[in-house]
């Protein structure tokens, strides 16, 4: 019975996928260069790099180990680290490897954790995490991934709505009922992550707590070859909420309360939108999912062009300044992260249409902090925060840290003609995506993956030969990601048809060679030393979605 509903499952899956790949399919890649102002530049890769560091190197020497008021938020710090690991992995240095891998262990390794000093916030753990994956990235330590992992363990056990959780309505850290009522429509709460650690009778879900666990999760499941399929779960999940519950089609609301199905829709904002990018891509990306690669560029094509931060007066440019005026500009601090998500996208899909699209989008905000941001003369390594009014004439930590996500992101547009580490630093494609991951989970599943395969052969309208892929050495301008085609798990289906599937990946071995979506969020990031608590012992685990497994934290990993 059981094989039969398996077998029966996926070829509705395959069926749904040909009947819907041309209505999630992006259609508004055609570059608006009537309306963008200045979408291309000659600058060499040389002058970009030259361009990104000199923005860093004022960041370095910033003191943000206590509350610096041009960085008031904890999301503001973690950025911090998080910008000048990501600009070591696109160039390919170690440049900063001393100050970020110091600066996030002894960030986290205070009296507050992964916490800022007066709130507990699934954001903030979050963005940790995602801050130590860009560091492991970047100088493959592997306690980098293991605090990106602690990480994620914090944020699963204490907001993180299983699909046990939700059947039984307890969990999730919460102490009062948090299933939606019988009134609410839209599908399951699963892959929720609740805003507050700390408030256990809170239900607001946000999305700067969710889309950053599911990029979190999609880059753990890729890291670590998904020898824990947690991982992977909690992402297919996550994104499961996002576009039931945040996703309106055009963009990514701010938040819901699940008990009562109540959208919280404050001015939106281009953090909402960054971390969904990113997350998407990754996980697209991971899974060889060409519905979800359709899903990213609608994503992109839409936010990059919603008029409430790009609006046809500022021609392309970001502008958040319009936003919420009693957070006197801390918005724009972080609307870089939505550049830095939508540069992981091009990466992942080079040579494609949506790789063009990103490029130009990015060299209009390239162009613009150039022109309209950046300080003049020996002010030229500052920024101001709005990238389309005044030049900085004094630094500001707020005005870099957006700047640097533009900067380290205009650089890997441009292939490098050298070799880094013995790896090329040029184009790099990934191996077919014909290739099927087989014997994972049986005959029934393989069966179920043929079908599927055969029909989107059939039905996608343009094939690619070759998939984007992340190369494991770093400043690749391509990402080659760990894994094969892989085989399939259909979940129930709940909003226009469901867009993507929940995905199951094979284990195989290794082939190992980082805001403000409301007014209320983190304020102080005092840290005060403390005795940090024994680890938890690393354990290998080898769970299968199949089998049922879902409510059961993963343990650390054994070195």
């Amino acid at each position: 019975m059981v094989i039969a509903r398996l077998f029966f499952e996926g070829c509705l899956l395959s069926l749904y996928l040909c009947s819907h790949m041309n209505a999630v399919a992006g259609q508004n890649l055609t570059i608006p260069s009537g309306r963008w102002r200045k979408h291309t530049s000659n600058l060499t890769r040389t002058q970009r790099e030259g361009l990104a560091f000199g923005a860093a190197v004022p960041l370095s020497k910033a003191n943000i180990s206590q509350a610096n008021p041009d960085l008031p938020r904890l999301s503001h710090v973690t950025s911090v680290y998080a910008l000048l690991a990501l600009q070591d992995y696109y160039s390919g240095n170690t440049t900063w490897r001393d100050a970020v891998v110091g600066g996030l262990v002894a960030g986290t390794q205070g009296r507050t954790g992964f916490y800022s000093a007066n709130r507990e916030s699934s954001e903030n753990v979050n963005y940790w995490g995602l801050a130590f994956i860009y560091a492991f990235r970047a100088y493959k330590e592997q306690s980098l991934l293991e605090h990106a992992m602690d990480a994620w363990n914090l944020t699963y056990s204490s907001a993180y709505i299983t699909p046990s959780a939700e059947v039984s309505d307890s969990g999730a850290g919460r102490n009062i009922s948090f299933v939606p009522s019988a009134s609410c429509s839209g599908g399951t709460f699963a892959g929720g992550v609740f805003s507050r650690q700390d408030l256990h009778n809170d239900t607001y879900i946000n999305a700067v707590a969710v889309a950053p666990f599911m990029a979190l999760s999609a880059y753990l499941s890729e890291e670590t070859n998904n020898t824990d399929t947690a991982y992977g779960q909690a992402a297919q999940l996550s994104l499961n909420f996002i576009i039931d519950h945040l996703w309106n089609g055009t963009i990514v609301y701010d938040g819901i309360y699940s008990d009562s199905c109540n959208l919280s829709e404050p001015a939106p904002w281009t953090l909402n939108q960054a971390w969904f990018v990113e997350g998407l891509s990754v996980w697209a990306n991971v899974t060889r999912n060409d519905t979800l690669t359709k899903l990213l560029e609608t994503v992109v094509s839409s936010v990059a062009t919603y008029p409430a931060w790009i609006s046809s007066a500022s021609d392309g440019i970001i502008n958040d300044h319009t936003r919420d005026p009693s957070l006197k500009g801390e918005q724009q601090i972080l609307k870089g992260v939505l550049v830095r998500g939508l540069a992981e996208a091009r990466l992942r899909n080079p040579d494609t249409d949506l790789a063009r699209y990103i490029e130009a989008f990015i060299h209009v905000q390239l162009n613009a902090i150039l022109d309209f941001a950046r300080g003049r003369g020996p002010n030229d390594s500052r920024y101001a925060r709005s990238w389309d009014l005044s030049p900085a004439s004094a630094f500001d930590a707020g005005g870099n840290v957006a700047a640097v996500d533009v900067l380290n992101s205009a650089f890997t547009l441009v292939s490098p003609s050298t070799f880094v580490n013995g790896t090329s630093k040029g184009h790099v494609k990934s191996p077919k995506t014909s290739a099927i991951a087989g014997g994972v989970v049986g005959g029934v599943v393989a069966a179920v993956v043929a079908v599927i395969a055969v029909t989107v052969l059939v039905c996608r309208r343009r094939r690619r030969t070759k998939a984007a892929g992340i190369n494991n050495g770093p400043g690749s301008d391509a990402v080659e990601p760990f894994f094969s085609r892989i085989a399939h798990n259909p979940i129930a289906s709940s909003k226009w048809g469901r867009i993507n599937e929940a995905y199951e990946l094979p284990s195989h071995p290794a082939s190992l060679a980082p805001p403000a979506s409301d007014a209320n969020y983190d304020r102080g990031v005092g840290h005060e030393p403390f005795e940090v608590a024994e680890i938890p012992s690393i354990v290998q685990r080898s769970n299968s979605f199949l089998q049922g497994r879902h409510g059961e934290q993963p343990p650390r990993y054994e070195e």
